[in-house]
């Protein structure tokens, strides 16, 4: 981890907005029962900070339930470089498949006019420069493509503000990873890459199979073509903005998401990586259980014989192990999260950082344990 922060903290933070900026880009919305959400980001495209010739924003409206599709369509009325359509007039609803999101978007840079896509979800809120953010760094580094920095936003319970912090974390993970040429990072929410590009590495052939993934495994296809073409762009006016999940059961189900994709990574070192970060942790767990389960044994069964002094012995060395872990990991943690969440100016997250270490204790091994094992529910569609 201590890596990680290093290499997070040798990336160049950009303020560089090109004042004459030339290219086409075509944001791509996938939206599935988004009637709450979508009305605010695209009131949110509308004012962005970036020729309106150069813009066009397609929404594929992923068999919503709801009213998504008519707030779009009110949109699209209004500005005639928004354009939304169903996806079930590009396929039908009992194709076989989970990977209903990959051919939205899939299908979305088909129809494409822009030389560059980037993708968001619908739930997100913009700033004003994000795009000519991306677009300036993008002209100027010539990159095939782009992942940029997402963030949490109106936490109101403290589970919220852990999600918040943890989530900070994962993306200067994110930005050191691609930093250190291990391309398994990304998040959809806010990635920009090349048409042509896409097209080079046929999309989402051959990593369709699970619903997830969206991200992480096209990262890895398009740097295996497009090699050193791959960047974080770390810039807080890129930085789009979601909502962390309201209760545990959303998350658990956002994580067990996530994991289920972390069989497909094609570099193994972030496999080897992530396992080791799960192992030591779980290893805290065990520490923790065979210290207490030792103590409980030397209180029932007192005595003076050899086995009770080799048993008080191990209660010691359990507890040694356990403290010096925990605190190992305190410190390591601390240092890499205030880094981070300066960043995203919510250093305010570090009010909450010790209590965020016991949920990031548990979930750890939870939910790598249980993530690619379960099925997981993800817009009202159960999936594995």
């Amino acid at each position: 981890m201590w890596t990680y922060k290093n290499e997070w903290e040798e990336i160049e933070e950009v303020h560089f907005l090109n004042d004459q900026p030339s290219t086409a880009v075509t944001i791509i919305i996938p939206a599935r029962n988004e009637a709450a959400n979508i009305g605010h980001l695209l009131h949110d495209i509308t004012q962005q900070v970036y020729p309106t010739q150069l813009t066009e924003v397609i929404i594929i409206d992923d068999f919503s339930e709801d009213g998504t599709y008519d707030i779009c369509q009110q949109y699209a009325n209004q500005h005639t470089y928004i354009k939304v359509y169903k996806l079930q007039e590009i396929i039908p609803e009992n194709t076989a498949t989970e990977a209903y999101k990959k051919k939205a978007i899939e299908a979305a840079v088909h129809l494409a006019n822009g030389k560059l896509i980037i993708t968001t979800d619908a739930d997100c809120r913009l700033q004003q420069h994000w795009i000519h953010s991306i677009v300036s760094f993008y002209e100027k580094e010539k990159c095939a493509l782009i992942a940029a920095p997402v963030g949490y936003y109106k936490e109101k319970t403290r589970f919220q503000h852990f999600q918040a912090l943890d989530f900070c974390g994962m993306q200067a993970i994110t930005g050191a990873s691609l930093n250190m040429e291990m391309f398994n990072m990304a998040n959809g929410a806010n990635l920009a890459y090349e048409k042509q590009a896409f097209l080079e590495v046929n999309g989402y052939q051959d990593i369709d199979k699970k619903a997830s993934g969206d991200d992480m495994l096209l990262v890895y296809k398009i740097a295996k073509q497009f090699p050193n073409r791959v960047r974080f762009l770390k810039n807080k006016a890129a930085i789009v903005l979601t909502e962390p999940m309201h209760t545990v059961r959303d998350f658990l189900q956002q994580r067990f998401r996530w994991t289920s994709k972390s069989t497909s990574y094609q570099d193994k070192r972030i496999t080897i990586i992530l396992g080791l970060v799960y192992l030591f942790v779980l290893s805290i767990w065990i520490n923790a259980f065979m210290f207490f389960g030792n103590l409980i044994y030397s209180s029932l069964f007192p005595d003076r014989t050899l086995i009770a002094l080799l048993n008080f012995l191990s209660v010691f060395l359990y507890l040694l192990m356990l403290i010096f872990q925990v605190i190992c990991k305190t410190i390591i943690d601390y240092h890499f999260l205030k880094s981070s969440s300066s960043f995203f100016s919510r250093q305010d997250l570090m009010k909450t950082f010790y209590s965020s270490e016991l949920y990031h204790i548990w979930y750890i091994p939870f939910v790598g344990t249980l993530g690619n094992i379960l099925q997981y529910k993800w817009k009202g569609r159960k999936l594995r």
